[in-house]
């Protein structure tokens, strides 16, 4: 259920960016911005952490084997 509001919140910022940027409202840019620094700092655990401990993995085995060829 969390997962689902935040997604959602996501989307929001998403959308109020883009007519932010189709009509010039510098109100909607702004609540845009307040709501993906929200998602950021509020929900990045239970959104991205698992992705990016991932793309760490890869980077670290890439780093490994090519530190590996160069020897």
């Amino acid at each position: 259920m969390a997962k689902a509001f935040w997604i959602f919140m996501v989307f929001l910022g998403f959308l109020l960016l883009l007519l932010g940027f189709i009509t010039s409202d510098l109100m909607m840019w702004v609540v845009a911005l307040i709501i993906g620094l929200l998602v950021r700092y509020c929900a990045y655990d239970l959104l991205f952490k698992k992705y990016d401990q991932k793309v760490a993995e890869i980077r670290q085995k890439y780093a490994q084997r090519k530190e590996g060829v160069k020897r």
